[in-house]
C-alpha cells in the first residue's frame, strides 16, 4: 500500500526541519570563545600545526591528515572557534539529514523518526560531553556510507564498487574507528546476501567477485596512511594492551545489567556526566518504546521481497553491536578479549562503547519501518476510528520520544558545555616566545597529558593538555594517561627521560644542563592541579624565572641550546655540547657543517629513528640522533615512505573518478 503524501514528504522541507533543529542545539553554544572538553581542545593555528606533522610523516600514520590539512587552510580565512561551532552544527544536520535518507519514502513520517532517533541520543550526547568531535563527524555521514553499500548490494556494478569505495574512504578521512564499523555491516550484509542467494550460485559469486574489487579499491586508496602505517610503525596500537581493556571497559547502570545498558544506548567508561535518565523518572520506558518500533519494524518487514535482506542485516547488525559494546563487561567478556588480542584493528576499540554507534543506526532504520506501519494504519480506508486514533498517538510519541529520551541535549548540554577562551596571559606569553626567533622546545608543566584547569567554566574542568597546539613554539608535554591503573602508555624514550628528571628534581640543581639534548629553552609551569611539586624548578642554578603571570610561571634555560650541536665525546651524560649552525630546509630536512668530533641532532619528533645524515643512520637510539661530524644534510627517510602512499591515493582516486564518470 502507498502511504499518501503529506507535509512531511514535501521536497525538502526536511533540510529545514533538521536545520532548525540543529541551531536550537547549538545556539547557546554559538558564543566567542571554544568549547574545551575532555578530546576536544580547539586553538587558531592549530590544524596548521597538526597538518605539518601529519604530512611529513613526524607524528604516527592517521587516516584524517587530509582532514585536518583542510581545516587547517579554512583557518587561515575563519577563527577556530567559528570552525569548531560550525561543526557541532553540522554533525547534528547532517545525522538527521543522512539517516532520513537512509530510509525508503515509503517510510513517510517515520524518516524523521529515524532522523531525529540518529541525531538525539545518548551516544551522540556523552561524546560530545567527551569531545569526541571527529568520530561524531564521521558518525553523522555513516548512513551515506550505508546506503552506498545498501546500492552496492542491490546491483554491483563497477560503478557502484567505485561510488561505495569512494564514500568509505570519505570516511576514512574524517576518522579512523567508524569506517571499521562500516566494515562490520558490510560483512554481516555481505554474509545475509550470500544466505539468502545461497540457491542462486552465479549471483553469489558475482557478489564475492564485486566484493573483492571493493576491497582492492579500498586498499590502494587509503595507501596515503596504509603504506607508512604498516612499514616500520604500529606504534599507537603498539601501545594500547589489554589493561586499557579493564580502564576504559563499558559501565553499567546500578539498577540494569551491561546489555540493557548498552542496548539502552547508555555504558560510556567514564563518569561525573548528567544524563537524562539521572533527571527522567521511568526513563527506560522511552526505551522500551524505542525498542518496540526496531522489533515491529523488523517482524513486519524481514519477508518483504526487496527490503528484507536489508532488515534482516540491520538487526543482526543491532544485536551484534550490543554485544561488542558490552566488552569485557558483558556475557562474551572472553570471545571479545580473543578478538582484542588477534584482530588488529580491534586494537582500536580498547574503549568498546563506540560499537553503539552501530546499535543506534539500527534503531533509527528499523524504527523507521516500525514507524511507517502505523503510518498505514492511520491512513488505512478501512481502518476503525479508533485504531486510527491510536496510531497516531503512536506517531506523535515516536517523534517527540527522542526528544524526551536526550532533553539533556538541549541549553548546552544541560549546562555543562560553555564557551571559553584562553586566559589572557597564555595569549601574553605566546607573544612573548614569538619574539624569540631561535628554533627551540617549551618543556610544559604540570606533566600531565590530561589535568583540569581552573579557567575552564563549568564542573568538568579536566581536558587534554592544550599546550601544544595553543604555543606557536614545539611544547614538550605529558602524554601519561593516568587512567584507571595506567600511569602511561606512551614508548617515547623522551618522555621516560623527562619523567626521570623530575622525578629527581628535588635532588639537582642544574635541571637547565641536562635538558640541553633537548632542546629546552624555556620551561613553562601552570599553576594548575599539582602544580607546587614543581617549585624544585625555583631552586635550580642553571634556571632564570623571567615571567610571573596570573596563570603562568616563564623559566629560561640559561645554557645555550639548539638543534644541533657538536661535541667531541658521545659519553652519557652529554656534558659538552656546543650549539651547531645549520640551515632548516624543511621540517624534515637540515643541512650543517662539522669538522671534528660528533654532530648531535635534536629530531623536531623526538626521535631519531629515520634520519639519516648523509644515508648514514643514527649511531645512538633514543630521542637524540648522532653521526661522525662532517658536512651534509640530514633527512627524514620516512617521509619518503609517505610520499609514496600519497602518489598511489592520489593516482587511484584520479582514475577511479575517470573510470566512474565513464560508467555514468
Amino acid at each position: 500500500m502507498k502511504v499518501k503524501q503529506n507535509i512531511f514528504q514535501k521536497s525538502n522541507l526536511y533540510y529545514f526541519v533538521f536545520s532548525a533543529f540543529s541551531l536550537i542545539l547549538v545556539s547557546s553554544l554559538f558564543f566567542s570563545g571554544y568549547v574545551l572538553t575532555l578530546d576536544m581542545i580547539f586553538a587558531d593555528g592549530a590544524f596548521s600545526k597538526l597538518g605539518i606533522g601529519l604530512f611529513y610523516g613526524l607524528s604516527y600514520s592517521f587516516s584524517y591528515a587530509p582532514f585536518i590539512a583542510f581545516l587547517g587552510i579554512l583557518n587561515i580565512f575563519i577563527p577556530a572557534w567559528i570552525i569548531q561551532k560550525s561543526l557541532f552544527f553540522l554533525i547534528f544536520f547532517i545525522s538527521g539529514i543522512s539517516a532520513y535518507r537512509l530510509c525508503p519514502e515509503k517510510c513517510g513520517t517515520g524518516r524523521y523518526f529515524a532522523g531525529f532517533m540518529y541525531m538525539l541520543n545518548p551516544f551522540v550526547y556523552v561524546r560530545f560531553l567527551a569531545g569526541h568531535w571527529l568520530i561524531l563527524i564521521a558518525y553523522a555521514i555513516t548512513p551515506f556510507a550505508v546506503r552506498g553499500l545498501m546500492d552496492f548490494f542491490e546491483k554491483p556494478t563497477i560503478k557502484k564498487t567505485i561510488y561505495a569505495a569512494l564514500l568509505l574512504t570519505s570516511v576514512f578521512v574524517i576518522e579512523t574507528h567508524t569506517p571499521f564499523l562500516l566494515l562490520i555491516f558490510f560483512s554481516v550484509l555481505f554474509a545475509v546476501a550470500i544466505a539468502e542467494s545461497r540457491k542462486n550460485p552465479a549471483k553469489i559469486q558475482g557478489l564475492s567477485r564485486s566484493a573483492v574489487l571493493l576491497g582492492f579499491f579500498l586498499l590502494i586508496l587509503n595507501s596515503y596512511w596504509l603504506i607508512p602505517g604498516l612499514i616500520g610503525n604500529t606504534e599507537p596500537l603498539g601501545q594500547i594492551t589489554t589493561s586499557d581493556l579493564y580502564a576504559f571497559t563499558t559501565t553499567h547502570d546500578l539498577n540494569f545489567n551491561t546489555m540493557f545498558t548498552v542496548a539502552s544506548m547508555y555504558g560510556f567508561w567514564r563518569g561525573g556526566y548528567i544524563y537524562t535518565k539521572d533527571l527522567l523518572p521511568y526513563w527506560y520506558l522511552f526505551f522500551t518504546f524505542i525498542l518496540f518500533l526496531a522489533v515491529h519494524g523488523f517482524i513486519s518487514n524481514y519477508k518483504n521481497e526487496k527490503n528484507g535482506i536489508y532488515i534482516k542485516a540491520f538487526a543482526a547488525v543491532a544485536v551484534l553491536s550490543a554485544l561488542l559494546a558490552a566488552g569485557i563487561s558483558g556475557p562474551f567478556a572472553g570471545a571479545f578479549e580473543f578478538l582484542f588480542n588477534n584482530l588488529f584493528f580491534f586494537k582500536g576499540f580498547r574503549e568498546p562503547q563506540k560499537f553503539v554507534a552501530l546499535l543506534v543506526l539500527a534503531y533509527a532504520y528499523l524504527g523507521c519501518y516500525g514507524l511507517a506501519e502505523f503510518e498505514k494504519m492511520a491512513r488505512g480506508a478501512k481502518k476503525s476510528t479508533y485504531r486510527k486514533i491510536v496510531a497516531w498517538i503512536i506517531i506523535a510519541v515516536a517523534l517527540l520520544t527522542p526528544l524526551v529520551y536526550s532533553f539533556t541535549m538541549f541549553n548546552g548540554f544541560w549546562g555543562q558545555l560553555k564557551p571559553a577562551d584562553y586566559p589572557q596571559d597564555w595569549y601574553e606569553v605566546n607573544e612573548f616566545l614569538n619574539t624569540d626567533r631561535q628554533d627551540f622546545n617549551i618543556l610544559f608543566l604540570p606533566w600531565h597529558l590530561y589535568m583540569d584547569f581552573k579557567w575552564i567554566p563549568g564542573d568538568q574542568k579536566r581536558i587534554a593538555n592544550p599546550a601544544s597546539i595553543f604555543f606557536d613554539k614545539s611544547v614538550i608535554q605529558g602524554d601519561n594517561m593516568e587512567v584507571g591503573g595506567i600511569y602511561s602508555s606512551s614508548t617515547r624514550p623522551s618522555s621516560r627521560f623527562i619523567e626521570s628528571l623530575l622525578k629527581d628534581g628535588n635532588n639537582m640543581d642544574d635541571l637547565g644542563r641536562r635538558m640541553i639534548p633537548l632542546d629546552i629553552k624555556y620551561v613553562l609551569l601552570a599553576k594548575e592541579v599539582d602544580y607546587k611539586k614543581y617549585f624544585f624548578l625555583f631552586n635550580q642554578s642553571d634556571l632564570e624565572l623571567i615571567k610571573e603571570t596570573e596563570n603562568l610561571y616563564v623559566f629560561r634555560n640559561k645554557h645555550a641550546v639548539s638543534r644541533l650541536y657538536q661535541t667531541l665525546y658521545l659519553s652519557e651524560p652529554l656534558s659538552d655540547l656546543e650549539p651547531l649552525n645549520h640551515t632548516q630546509e624543511s621540517p624534515v630536512e637540515f643541512s650543517t657543517k662539522a669538522d671534528s668530533g660528533y654532530i648531535v641532532f635534536v629530531p623536531p619528533n623526538l626521535d631519531s629513528a629515520h634520519w639519516e645524515f648523509n644515508g648514514k643512520t643514527s649511531i645512538t637510539s633514543g630521542f637524540y640522533a648522532a653521526y661522525p661530524s662532517e658536512n651534509g644534510r640530514i633527512y627524514y627517510t620516512r617521509f619518503n615512505t609517505f610520499l609514496i602512499g600519497y602518489l598511489v591515493s592520489f593516482l587511484t582516486l584520479i582514475w577511479l573518478v575517470a573510470w566512474y564518470r565513464k560508467e555514468t
